[in-house]
C-alpha cells in the first residue's frame, strides 16, 4: 500500500504476522494465467521441466513461499519478471562478470535473478551470492528451478538492519550489488542503515557498484506501508541522490548516482491504494 502518512520514524516495522493479521492477502495471490516467456525459457531450457509443467510447477513453489511470507511480490509473480536483467545496466554486468568479477543479489528472494545471469551467459565458475532474511527461500529457489547439483551460488540469511555476527564475512569483497525491491520497504533512517552495510560489502575500489529498481514518487516522502500501521519512505531522484551523499560522508566513501523515473505498469498504477505519480526508481550507484 502506499499512502502518505504522517507515522513517526520509530514506529515498528511489520512482520509477516503481522501482515496476516492487518490486511486481506488474499488480493496479492494472482491466478497463474501464463508465465513471462524469459522465466518460461528459464524453466524449460535451464531447469528441463516440460512446457506442461510449469505452470502447476509455480504454482506449487509460489504457494509455500506465499506461507513463509505473504508479500505482494510473491503472491503477484513479480519474481518471474527477473527484473534485474530490464535495468539498463544489465550488459555491463555481464560484462564484468566475464571478467572474474562477482556479484551479490540483496534480498534475493529465490535467487532467479542469478538463474537469469548463468542463463544469459556468466561463466559457470562466477562467484555469485544471494542474500536474504527468510531462509526457506533458498531452498524454494533449489526446488522452483531443479538445480541443486547446477547452481554453484552462496546464499547468505542475513538482516541487514542486524548483521549477524558469527558468518563469514563479505565485508570489502563484492564488485556488485543488487537491491531490487529492498529499500522501499523501510523507512529513510533504515534505508541508510541498510545502504550502509551495502557499502561495506563492497571492494573500497574505484567502479564497485550497487544497483537495482524500488518505488518511487515525485514527491519524496514516508507512505503508509503494507499494512496502515507500517510507514516506508519513497525517494525521487533529487532525494536519493542526496541519500548517497549522506550513505557517503556515514562510509568516507564518494559516489557517482545514476537514476530516473519511469512510471509504473497501468495495472499498478490503478489500484486503489496507487499514489499519484506512482514510479520506478532505476538507479546505479557507482564507486569514484
Amino acid at each position: 500500500m502506499a499512502f502518505r502518512s504522517d507515522s513517526k520514524p520509530g514506529d515498528e516495522q511489520i512482520t509477516s504476522d503481522d501482515i496476516r493479521k492487518a490486511t486481506d492477502v488474499s488480493e496479492w495471490f494472482d491466478k497463474i494465467e501464463d508465465i513471462p516467456a524469459p522465466a518460461n525459457a528459464i524453466l524449460v531450457t535451464y531447469s528441463g521441466f516440460s512446457p506442461a509443467e510449469v505452470i502447476p510447477h509455480v504454482e506449487s513453489v509460489r504457494t509455500q513461499a506465499f506461507r513463509e511470507w505473504p508479500y505482494p511480490c510473491i503472491g503477484k509473480l513479480m519474481f518471474l519478471e527477473l527484473i534485474l536483467s530490464k535495468h539498463p545496466y544489465y550488459p555491463e554486468i555481464l560484462s564484468r562478470l566475464g571478467k572474474g568479477q562477482n556479484f551479490l543479489d540483496a534480498g534475493c528472494c529465490f535467487g532467479q535473478d542469478l538463474r537469469k545471469l548463468l542463463f544469459d551467459g556468466a561463466p559457470s565458475s562466477t562467484a555469485l551470492y544471494g542474500l536474504d532474511i527468510v531462509p526457506a527461500f533458498f531452498e524454494l529457489g533449489y526446488k522452483l528451478f531443479r538445480d541443486q547439483e547446477k547452481l554453484h551460488a552462496t546464499f547468505i540469511v542475513e538482516d541487514l538492519l542486524k548483521p549477524a555476527k558469527d558468518l563469514p564475512s563479505l565485508d570489502g569483497k563484492i564488485d556488485m550489488i543488487s537491491a531490487f525491491n529492498l529499500l522501499h520497504l523501510f523507512r529513510l533512517a533504515e534505508q541508510k542503515s541498510m545502504a550502509c552495510r551495502l557499502v561495506r560489502f563492497t571492494k573500497p575500489i574505484t567502479g564497485s557498484t550497487i544497483l537495482g529498481r524500488q518505488v518511487g514518487a515525485p514527491e519524496a516522502g514516508h507512505y503508509h506501508g503494507l499494512t496502515k500501521d507500517s510507514t516506508v519512505y519513497y525517494h525521487n531522484v533529487e532525494t536519493f541522490r542526496q541519500f548517497w551523499e549522506d550513505v557517503g560522508a556515514a562510509t568516507g566513501s564518494t559516489w557517482t548516482v545514476d537514476a530516473f523515473l519511469e512510471p509504473v505498469e497501468s495495472k499498478m498504477s490503478s489500484r486503489s491504494w496507487a499514489i499519484p505519480g506512482l514510479s520506478w526508481l532505476y538507479f546505479s550507484v557507482i564507486r569514484h
